[in-house]
């Protein structure tokens, strides 16, 4: 399964609880009614989030399964 899920546990986890609140703002209209709020909260938390994957990602940690090439400098 390691193979067919990359990344760590967490990090699938943290797709599940977003992927929750998401829904909880949504079925509350947050998007809607509040519309300024939910935008600057879903830009921080984007922000966040993605610091958090990338800063606790090993370099040389397979991230996507065909290995990124380096452009050629010629």
């Amino acid at each position: 399964m390691r193979n067919i899920f990359l990344g760590k546990t967490w990090h699938w986890a943290l797709i599940a609880a977003i992927s929750g609140l998401l829904w909880l703002a949504g079925n509350a209209k947050l998007h809607v009614i509040h519309f300024n709020s939910f935008v600057i909260t879903l830009l921080i938390g984007s922000v966040v989030v993605v610091l958090l994957v990338t800063r606790t990602t090993k370099p040389g940690e397979q991230v996507t399964r065909e290995p990124i090439e380096d452009p050629d400098a010629d």
